[in-house]
């Protein structure tokens, strides 16, 4: 009897361990990088913005912008735009930009928890994908959004959740993911470890758990086996040199299971990080930048002095920083113009 006491105890144990990792990671809310300048329409010339809003599953009201260019007289398509973990989805207003500008209707939004939307924390991965259902069904109620066809292009958690939603929805006519990743409790773990070196994948079971109690059976489906079974025509970017999602959990690197799928089009690029879309340099310029800011924390025990940190922030070249890979962005351009 005391063999299953001991049981029982160690598995409440770890599964309290793994849901103090997801309240660590999930249990705020994320509202940018205060020192961090985020572009708006007026930084863009013709760029224009229209405010919209819209309620998510638990009446959280979600918030964003359509988005024109005025260069544009008659509009392809539609593109629901999501955004990554760390900011909003003004963090992608220069790709925003590039995509109004090729002449797409842009919607983009932030998710539950994050920068201009409700929600008192991020809840989860799966969240996103939540968020993004009602934010198709309020383009589907929307007459003048619903008469263009729609496309997904998202970013690394926006990956994720562009290629998720097509476990409910078939009328996307094509998907664009950068760097997303399969399995949500692998990157938590691989993620911990990069900040703790320690190695904590044997908590990977017990977060799949509690993701699972929290958003059933469809929030624990790996991202490659949609991906392998889709209809849906999804173009894969990812860099071989990316440390925020390992190769082994990318997409891409699943080729038992994706080059299996003639809908599915993938592309891996040498010596490119997490935001492939952003051209080497700039990608090398902003790791550079941040990776000040990490040994900087690391020096001051993460109290880094005002002053020590201002310097950094007040330096950044927002127009290096930012500069997209043309090549890249045409490619993803000409990829959704086959099917609008």
């Amino acid at each position: 009897m005391w063999i299953l006491y001991v049981i029982i105890i160690v598995f409440l144990l770890l599964v309290g361990m793994a849901k103090l990792i997801l309240n660590i990671v999930f249990g705020k809310r994320c509202d940018g990088n205060p020192k961090l300048k985020y572009f708006t329409v007026d930084d863009f010339e013709g760029l224009n913005a229209k405010p919209i809003e819209f309620k998510s599953n638990k009446g959280q009201m979600l918030r964003g912008n359509i988005y024109t260019h005025e260069e544009v007289k008659e509009y392809k398509g539609l593109i629901v735009f999501v955004h990554g973990m760390g900011g909003g989805h003004l963090s992608y207003t220069t790709e925003i930009n590039t995509l109004a500008k090729a002449g797409f209707i842009i919607v983009g939004y932030d998710n539950t928890g994050t920068c201009s939307s409700e929600g008192k924390n991020l809840k989860g991965f799966f969240q996103s994908v939540i968020d993004l259902k009602y934010a198709l069904k309020f383009i589907e109620e929307n007459d003048d959004l619903n008469k263009y066809p729609i496309e997904l292009v998202g970013h690394s958690w926006g990956a994720y959740t562009v290629c998720q939603v097509l476990q409910f929805k078939t009328n996307i006519k094509a998907v664009v993911a950068m760097s997303g990743f399969n399995n949500s409790s692998k990157l938590i773990c691989d993620s911990a470890r990069a900040e703790t070196n320690v190695n904590l994948s044997f908590l990977r079971p017990f977060i799949t758990i509690i993701n699972f109690l929290t958003f059933g059976r469809k929030g624990i489906i790996n991202t490659v086996d949609i991906l392998k079974n889709t209809k849906t025509p999804v173009l894969l970017l990812h860099g071989k040199s990316d440390t925020t999602v390992s190769l082994d959990n990318s997409l891409i690197l699943n080729k038992e299971t994706t080059q299996k799928n003639s809908n599915l089009k993938c592309i891996s690029y040498e010596e490119r990080f997490h935001n492939v879309y952003q051209t080497k340099e700039s990608e090398e310029y902003l790791n550079t930048t941040f990776g000040s800011l990490t040994e900087l924390s690391k020096k001051y025990k993460g109290k880094i002095p005002e002053e020590e940190a201002d310097k950094i922030y007040d330096n950044i070249d927002y127009k290096k920083i930012t500069e997209e890979d043309e090549n890249v962005m045409n490619m993803i351009i000409n990829f959704l113009n086959q099917f609008v």
